[in-house]
């Protein structure tokens, strides 16, 4: 799905009170009635949006036509920090197609707005496994295409590092990416580790131990961990690392080095996934979270399709719908992997987040 979903739609509403002045019809508002049900992503019933409703007695009643006013919402920005072996074996045709790929990512027009960050390892210095240098990224995160001369002229002209410290150089890329996280909080934030090797030179750490550091950021504040494997690594040891992190497996460029172009754009598509923001109530109403609703309409055209609220991801159960990133106190709104793959394969599909009428749920 292209970045034309970031104008996404949102409406807030409530039941249709009388205000100050006796109407009962809110500004730039709408309500919508009829007698159909729930419809999921397929379909939707004869009356409402998708087949909600919206008056009383309806899935959604609330003992009376809702009224909602739109509110503009967005995609959820994301940020990446790359975390780039510059190993020896790294050296010459692998590294002039890992400068190659990541000069076409950070001058991709479909990359506007990303916040992109880099880190090299090892560092100069031979065999550094001191995770706090790694830490502190070569190059800061800005968004694209601002910040891709920085990048791109960060590059050196060949890999000349000396060790593999893979378990100090994720270590730290995690770390300065959860606390990226943890200050940009309606931000999702990635790290994208490109390897051609096993780890060499620190101290003894096993996959399982690298495995730990991608699953603790995951688990901390939803930090993911992509992996690309160049020729000479090893794809067992880096499928565990990618699944650790959330993301399931390593992307195999082991045959041909001149596919990590292709793998980077796959992840971009990706990790944009199909998160977005709750936009703030306007007119100073407050969020209530169980009268939210999300509608589909493909290719922009025709009945919108409701989506059913899951409870988390494990309930979407491969079936559309959505959910919250936390039923507690969410802030964003996250399509179930079916609805995401549906919607971002449709470039001219609307999505509209409805607010004022009880969720109907999978």
């Amino acid at each position: 799905m292209s970045l034309t979903l970031a104008s996404l739609a949102a409406a807030w509403g409530g039941c249709a009170t009388g205000n100050a002045s006796g109407d009962t019809t809110a500004s730039s508002s709408s309500s919508s009635s009829g007698e159909g049900g729930a419809g999921g992503l397929g379909g939707g019933g004869t009356g409402g949006v998708g087949g909600i409703d919206f008056d009383a007695g309806g899935a959604g009643g609330q003992g009376g036509a809702c009224v909602s006013t739109s509110a503009e919402a967005r995609r959820i920005p994301l940020d990446i920090i790359f975390l780039i072996d510059q190993s020896g074996s790294m050296s010459g045709a692998k590294w002039n197609g890992t400068k190659s790929a990541l000069t076409t990512f950070f001058n991709d027009p479909a990359s506007l707005g990303i916040g992109a960050g880099l880190v090299y390892f090892p560092t100069q210095e031979p065999y550094d496994c001191n995770p706090t240098h790694y830490a502190l990224l070569d190059v800061p995160i800005d968004a694209l295409p601002t910040n891709a001369f920085p990048l791109t002229n960060s590059m050196p002209a060949d890999a000349t590092g000396i060790g593999t410290p893979t378990y100090g150089a994720l270590k730290g890329a995690l770390s300065a990416a959860a606390a990226y996280q943890d200050t940009h909080k309606t931000h999702k934030v990635v790290v994208v580790l490109a390897t051609d090797g096993e780890p060499l030179g620190c101290e003894p750490k096993t996959v399982d131990d690298i495995a730990d550091l991608a699953e603790s950021a995951l688990d901390y504040n939803g930090v993911r961990t992509y992996v690309i494997g160049v020729a000479g690594s090893q794809l067992t040891t880096l499928n565990k690392i990618a699944a650790a992190g959330g993301t399931t497996a390593a992307y195999d460029i082991t045959q041909d080095i001149s596919e990590f172009a292709a793998k980077m754009a796959e992840i971009r598509q990706v990790a944009l996934g199909c998160d977005f923001e709750i936009p703030e109530a306007p007119n100073g109403m407050e969020i209530e979270p169980n009268q939210v609703n999300f509608t589909y309409m493909p290719k922009g055209v025709g009945m919108p399709k409701l989506l059913p609220r899951a409870d988390d991801l494990a309930d979407c159960k491969d079936l559309p719908g959505w959910y919250y990133d936390s039923n507690a106190g969410p802030t964003k709104i996250i399509l179930c992997p079916a609805s995401c793959t549906t919607v971002q394969a449709d470039s001219s599909a609307k999505v509209n987040v409805l607010f004022g009428c009880n969720s109907i749920l999978n």
